[in-house]
């Protein structure tokens, strides 16, 4: 496979954890499913909050590590079978679980509306959703690309800046190698803000399908990349 196709399946899945976090801070609960930075924040001051929820972002860092450690189970030992394949089948099969986990969370969701008002589920859709995108992670940790993560993005807003400092220091070969990890960067950042951008509209006009995005993103992916391996 060509780098180029292997770059839009990685843009996809950072499409699909940043509608995800769109979808369930304002739908599911006002905590994240990719970004763990964000709900060790809201947790931490949920503690001494009048009316903090303690229970959504513990519940959603639970759920995340526990996809992670099906994820890391499932990959550990994937290796490449075909040299034009984008990464080992294995880690496609872990997206194509990671992407019916997210349909089936969208159907239960769809079911929902148009009345949408919290309830339990929404609480029990919370972790399934962090549970999927923590299967997502573990499965991208396994290519081991450097600067690049799909769903916990200020590790790739860290690199992409650290990079773009010493991008006039380096000679002209490694120069080259630096500015394709940095738009590779860029794009990824790109399409985790658009697709939040994009989860917001579908709030605003088509609430009930928001999750059709992250879900659909994921399945596009698997799909591809079994196809390719």
């Amino acid at each position: 496979m060509r780098p180029i196709e292997r770059d839009v399946l990685l843009c996809m899945l950072a499409a699909c954890a940043g509608s995800a976090d769109g979808w369930s801070f304002f739908g599911l609960g006002h905590a994240f499913v990719a970004n763990m930075t964000g709900n060790t924040v809201l947790l931490g001051m949920s503690v001494f909050a009048l009316h903090g929820d303690v229970v959504l972002p513990f519940m959603s860092i639970a759920c995340y590590c526990a996809g992670v450690i099906a994820g890391s189970l499932l990959t550990r030992n994937a290796q490449p079978e075909r040299e034009d394949a984008p990464w080992p089948r294995m880690v496609s099969l872990t997206l194509l679980i990671e992407a019916l986990l997210l349909l089936g969370a969208e159907v239960a969701w769809f079911r929902m509306h148009p009345t949408g008002a919290p309830n339990p589920t929404h609480t029990f859709l919370h972790g399934w959703v962090a549970f999927a995108m923590g299967l997502q992670s573990a499965a991208m940790l396994q290519l081991k690309i450097p600067g690049i993560v799909t769903t916990y993005i200020t590790g790739t807003w860290t690199t992409f800046f650290s990079g773009l400092s010493r991008l006039g220091k380096k000679l002209p070969a490694e120069k080259q190698q630096i500015e394709s990890r940095l738009g590779m960067q860029a794009a990824v950042l790109a399409a985790y803000f658009l697709s939040a951008v994009l989860a917001g509209w579908l709030f605003r006009y088509h609430p009930a399908t928001v999750g059709a995005l992250p879900a659909g993103s994921a399945l596009l992916v698997a799909i591809y990349s079994l196809a390719k391996s």
